[in-house]
C-alpha cells in the first residue's frame, strides 16, 4: 500500500489544489490557528451531533494498473463496508466503514486526552459536513461500479481485465446453496455481526464467540 494510515477523511486531508484543507491547517477564510490550538469546548461545539469521522478510516493505495490488481479490488468491493474512491488527479483510496471502539454511547471519545495523534490533528472546521468533497473523481461501493467505470473511462484497462479473466482456469463447481452444512450457524453469526455493526450510530454490537476458522487460502497480496 501507499501512504499508510495517514488520513481519516476523504479529500479535505489529501487535497493538492490551492487553498486545500489538510489535517493541521484551518481554512484560509477562518482563523489561522492549527487544529491543536482549538480548545476542548470549541471542538465539542464543532462536532456536536456528529460522529462521522469516528465511523470509518481511509488508506491510500497504489493506483491499480494491471488486470490482476483491478480483479483483486473488485473482489474487495464484494465485502460489506468496503469502498474505493479516486481523488484528483489520480490518487486511489480504500474506504472502510468501521466504528471506533472508543466511541461511547453519547457519541464522545472515551479516551480523549489519550487518543491517537492522528485524531488530535484532525481539524473539525474542515470536516465533510461543512465542505464539499470537490476532489473526488469517482466512488465505488461495489465491484460492478468499478467495472462500469473502467469500461467507460479506461476501455483498454477493461479489455485487459476481461482477457485476464478469460485466460484463468475456471473455478471450482458451484456449491449447492440449498443444502444445509455444518458451517451454516457460523455463517449466520457472521452475517448478524455485519448487520449489527452497520446499523447503529456508534453503539457497539454485542460480543459473540467467533466461528471456527476455515483453512487459510493463499493468494496474491494486495499492494
Amino acid at each position: 500500500m501507499g501512504a499508510g494510515f495517514g488520513y481519516k477523511l476523504p479529500p479535505m486531508k489529501r487535497s493538492r489544489s490551492p487553498g486545500a484543507h489538510d489535517m493541521r491547517a484551518a481554512p484560509a477564510s477562518a482563523d489561522a490557528r492549527v487544529s491543536r490550538d482549538l480548545g476542548a469546548d470549541e471542538n465539542a461545539d464543532l462536532c456536536a451531533g456528529c460522529v462521522k469521522c469516528c465511523t470509518y478510516i481511509t488508506v491510500e493505495i497504489d493506483a491499480p494498473r494491471a488486470a490482476w490488481e483491478y480483479d483483486q479490488w473488485i473482489w474487495a468491493l464484494c465485502h460489506r463496508g468496503i469502498s474505493l474512491y479516486v481523488e484528483k488527479p489520480e490518487h486511489w483510496f480504500l474506504h472502510v466503514e468501521t466504528i471506533c471502539t472508543h466511541l461511547d454511547a453519547r457519541g464522545r471519545c472515551a479516551i480523549h486526552g489519550r487518543h491517537p495523534v492522528l485524531c488530535r490533528d484532525y481539524d473539525p472546521r474542515g470536516c465533510e459536513r461543512r465542505l464539499p468533497l470537490a476532489d473526488i473523481r469517482a466512488w465505488f461501493d461495489d465491484g460492478g461500479a468499478l467495472e462500469a467505470w473502467l469500461r467507460e473511462h479506461r476501455p483498454a484497462h477493461h479489455r485487459r481485465l476481461v482477457d485476464y479473466r478469460r485466460d484463468q482456469p475456471q473455478g471450482a463447481p458451484v456449491a449447492d446453496a440449498g443444502r444445509p452444512t455444518a458451517a451454516e450457524p457460523a455463517l449466520i453469526a457472521i452475517a448478524g455481526l455485519g448487520a449489527a455493526s452497520s446499523a447503529g450510530n456508534g453503539a457497539r454490537a454485542p460480543r459473540r464467540d467467533p466461528p471456527a476458522r476455515a483453512p487459510r487460502r493463499e493468494g496474491r497480496r494486495l499492494r
